[in-house]
């Protein structure tokens, strides 16, 4: 029976998309996937995810390996706040799934400055039982220590709970720990899935 709902924060909870706010600047699109390979599915990204590397930081190393796209990296570093918006449909279920005696986590690669921000922001968080956020533990996923790392701080039961993710690779590694998953993709109704699990949604 499931007790513990897990969630991940980006594109579950926060929208995270990166081409619709670049399609603000450019319309070459071809420039826009090129911007995405060579920032956000970089190492150093994962170095920001992973807490390791401050945002001026990796704006400076991003200005530095890619001087033709300087003016579109301050941009994007300097509106980065504007892409972290709600997914009310989701952040509305919280409270349900809270009142109906259920315990909330999160467990999320996201960039320090960016959690602290979406936390002043958005007056759910106090509905959590608890947290982990990869830029404060320095680990990420899909890595297996961080998803232990959850379970043995807040004492979970894997076979009780679920992970929500929109990321493939994650809901693998929760699966091999005996975590049930939902992979969350723009088209799911999270509602539908949650009840799939017997959870009173």
């Amino acid at each position: 029976m499931i007790k513990n709902i897990i969630f991940d924060l980006g594109n579950v909870l926060i929208n995270f998309k990166p081409e619709q706010f670049l399609l603000r600047y450019t319309k070459d699109k071809n420039r826009i996937t090129k911007f995405i390979s060579n920032i956000i599915q970089s190492d150093t990204w994962l170095k920001l995810d992973r807490g390791i590397m401050s945002i001026k930081n990796a704006r400076d190393d991003f200005i530095s390996a890619y001087p033709e796209e300087t003016e579109l990296i301050k941009i994007f570093f300097d509106h980065w706040q504007e892409m972290l918006t709600p997914i009310s449909k989701n952040m509305n279920l919280l409270k349900e799934l809270k009142s109906n005696g259920y315990r909330l986590y999160i467990l999320s690669n996201y960039i320090i400055e960016a959690y602290e921000y979406v936390k002043e922001r958005y007056n759910v968080f106090s509905l959590f039982d608890g947290l982990v956020i990869s830029g404060k533990i320095n680990i990420i996923k899909p890595e297996r220590e961080i998803f232990q790392f959850l379970l043995q701080k807040y004492n979970l039961n894997p076979e009780d709970s679920v992970f929500i993710d929109d990321i493939k690779q994650c809901i693998d590694q929760a699966g091999k720990l005996k975590i049930k998953t939902i992979h969350y993709l723009p088209n799911t109704d999270l509602r539908s899935e949650l009840r799939k699990l017997e959870v009173k949604i």
